[in-house]
C-alpha cells in the first residue's frame, strides 16, 4: 500500500497527473475490499461498487463538504460537491474507457427543473462547483438547471493518499494488504548481482 501511495506522490511531484490519478483511483478499491469483505454476491464475487463507495464515504467524503458544512455527527458533509458515487463513476470511466465522462451525478429532474450535469478535472486552478439556469423556453413545462463541478486532480490524489495512509495505519495486521502488492523484478539489476556474485566465487 505504502509503495503505491509513494508512487502517486512522486508522479504528482513530476507533474505526471494522468498516471497519478489512475493509481490513486484504485486505492478505494483496495481498502474497500479489505474493510468490507461481507459485501459480496451469492456466488462469492465482490460487490465492487458498494465496497468502493462505502469506503470513500467513510474515509474521503469529509474533504468535499460544501458551504453547508457537516451533519450533526460532524463526520459526514451535508451536501458534498464530490461524492462516493461520482468518484466511483470517475474510476470506472478513467480506468475502463480512458476518459473522465461523468454524465449524471444527481437526479434527472424534479417538480421544477430538468438537470444537466457538467464534470471536469483541473490542475493549478482550484476547484469550483455551482448551478445556473437556462433562459426560460416557451411551451416547456420545466426549466433546465445546470450543475457544474470541477475537481482538482492534485487535491483528489492527495486526499485519496491521505485517507489510504490513515486507513493503513489503523490495521495492526499488515498481512491484509499482502495480496494487493505488485512485484516488478529488475532483470538487468538481478543479472548484474549474479555476475558480481559469480566473479567473487572464482
Amino acid at each position: 500500500m505504502l509503495e503505491k501511495i509513494n508512487a502517486i506522490r512522486v508522479a504528482l511531484e513530476k507533474e505526471c497527473y494522468l498516471p497519478a490519478l489512475a493509481l490513486a483511483l484504485t486505492l478505494p478499491d483496495i481498502c474497500g475490499q479489505i474493510e468490507y469483505p461481507e459485501l459480496i454476491r451469492k456466488n462469492g464475487s465482490r460487490l465492487v461498487g458498494q465496497q468502493y463507495k462505502k469506503w470513500f464515504k467513510e474515509w474521503v467524503g469529509h474533504y468535499y463538504a460544501d458551504h453547508t458544512g457537516f451533519k450533526q455527527n460532524g463526520k459526514y458533509p451535508k451536501n458534498p460537491y464530490f461524492t462516493d458515487e461520482m468518484c466511483y463513476q470517475l474510476r470506472c470511466a478513467y480506468l475502463h474507457s480512458g476518459n473522465s465522462d461523468i454524465d449524471e451525478f444527481g437526479e434527472k429532474e424534479d417538480k421544477q427543473f430538468k438537470y444537466i450535469y457538467h464534470f471536469s478535472l483541473s490542475v493549478n486552478g482550484g476547484e469550483s462547483y455551482g448551478t445556473w439556469w437556462e433562459e426560460p423556453q416557451l411551451n416547456v413545462d420545466k426549466m433546465f438547471k445546470h450543475r457544474t463541478v470541477c475537481i482538482d486532480v492534485v487535491k483528489l490524489c492527495e486526499f485519496l493518499c491521505c485517507a489510504a495512509e490513515k486507513y493503513y495505519n489503523t490495521k495492526e495486521d499488515k498481512k491484509v494488504f499482502y495480496e494487493h502488492q505488485i512485484s516488478i523484478t529488475d532483470i538487468q539489476r538481478k543479472a548484474f548481482e549474479i555476475q558480481k556474485l559469480n566473479s567473487r566465487n572464482k
